[in-house]
């Protein structure tokens, strides 16, 4: 397939995509994880606690999968499980400060720098940039959802 035909804009998109994944190898190389637990791991930093069935279905994974990957990141001390207080039966399991403080650390360089860069543009200029950015994610969640359902019976 040529691309030529696409809008620079368009190619540089998929530039970030390609360097998104290659980081987010190399951050989860540099954490001593898989990257499938580090993908749990950063849906749980943004999250918030959720019990191990939110999880798996975040994660588009089964339940069985899901536990496993929690107990090798609580031994790792990456994540940790609270039991409900009305309900001792419900368990959720949530980042650790530590590892939030880990995963932060590794992102603020580049946020901070992203986050520098923007806010010295002009105020119509970062509208812009913001509408494309929300654009483009939600463009990629559909385009995401249309590849799940496409497998699915």
């Amino acid at each position: 397939m040529t691309v030529s035909h696409y809008h620079p804009a368009t190619l540089a998109l998929q530039g970030l995509f390609t360097l998104a994944n290659e980081t987010e190898r190399e951050i989860a190389r540099s954490m001593g994880l898989n990257l499938t637990d580090f993908r749990a791991l950063s849906a749980l930093s943004q999250s918030g606690p959720v019990t191990v069935g939110q999880l798996a279905e975040e994660l588009g994974a089964t339940p069985a999968t899901t536990t496993a990957i929690v107990n090798r990141l609580e031994s790792r001390g990456y994540l940790e499980r609270h039991r409900g207080i009305a309900d001792r039966r419900r368990v959720q399991v949530s980042v650790t400060p530590a590892a939030h403080h880990d995963i932060s650390a590794v992102m603020r360089p580049l946020m901070t720098a992203a986050n520098d860069h923007i806010t010295a543009l002009p105020a119509d200029h970062k509208t812009v940039i913001a509408d494309f950015l929300d654009v483009a994610r939600h463009l990629m969640q559909d385009h995401l959802n249309a590849l799940s359902t496409k497998d699915a019976p």
